[in-house]
């Protein structure tokens, strides 16, 4: 009887145990560079709490290089901009996404763009690397028109990382994309990680205050945005002294310049 007892105990003990051993607390120096003179620096900071996740970006500042004319040194002043960039929450049990974003371009709203938990075909390449004393293995993907190198660990066995990166079979700690503008590196890890109230459902449920739109649906907005945008600037541009002038936008710089329903980038 005395064994059985303490078999429970042990089962019991382990299963608290894995189940304080899911949360995962990790921030990241988030990091966005449209232009080699100009960076906007961003403290990522990642929650996992068993089936759900949530990845929230806060704005630190704007570096912006400029030449002095009289000098070759490069001059760094900091502008304020970019300051919200968004909320991510995911669920894999139901395998959910949505995303808290302001649209700053052409919609000029705030919206809760929901999707199905996005399933990003990774190749695993050779290559260790250490990051905050973790081993790290080497992965490759192309999302949604922007190809990804990342580094995960095993050693905290999550399917999570920055923003929507995810499908790894452990933690994401660094990833960059290819063009160099999108970049993320860990800065510091809690693991396993306990702060009284937490609940990532609860803030999930509260955290869903704006205008709730499917993600097709929130891309042909912004689609529709940007016609309307150059349709009335080339209006009231055009044939000007005789001058037809020609306006366009392209969406290569967007986190993500393509979509399952869109391929297009150029627009005129």
């Amino acid at each position: 009887m005395k064994f059985k007892i303490l078999l429970l105990l042990l089962v019991f003990s382990k299963l608290i145990a894995q189940q304080n051993n899911s949360v995962v607390k990790i921030q990241y120096s988030e990091t966005i560079q449209y232009i080699p003179t100009t960076v906007n620096n961003y403290t990522g900071t990642l929650l996992v709490q068993n089936e759900y996740s949530y990845y929230v970006s806060d704005y630190i500042n704007t570096d912006k290089a400029t030449k002095n004319e009289d000098e070759e040194d490069v001059i760094v002043v900091n502008t304020p901009e970019f300051k919200f960039n968004g909320e991510v929450f995911t669920n894999t049990k139901t395998k959910e996404l949505t995303e808290n974003l302001y649209e700053n371009k052409f919609l000029k709203k705030s919206f809760s763009v929901t999707e199905a938990l996005p399933k990003i075909k990774w190749t695993l390449l050779k290559g260790e690397k250490k990051f905050n004393n973790f081993i790290c293995k080497k992965a490759k993907a192309t999302f949604r028109g922007r190809t990804y190198n990342v580094w995960y660990t095993e050693k905290i066995p999550v399917s999570a990382g920055p923003w929507k990166l995810n499908g790894l079979p452990g933690l994401i700690l660094s990833a960059e994309d290819t063009d160099g503008i999108y970049k993320w590196e860990v800065k510091n890890i809690k693991y396993p990680y306990t702060e009284k109230g937490l609940n990532l459902k609860d803030t999930y449920s509260k955290r869903i205050k704006y205008k709730k739109v499917a993600f097709k649906e929130f891309d042909e907005m912004v689609v529709k945005a940007i016609k309307n945008k150059i349709k009335m600037i080339s209006a009231r541009n055009s044939n000007r002294d005789g001058i037809k002038v020609g306006f366009g936008y392209n969406t290569l710089q967007d986190r993500e310049p393509t979509n399952e329903w869109r391929t297009q980038t150029d627009f005129n």
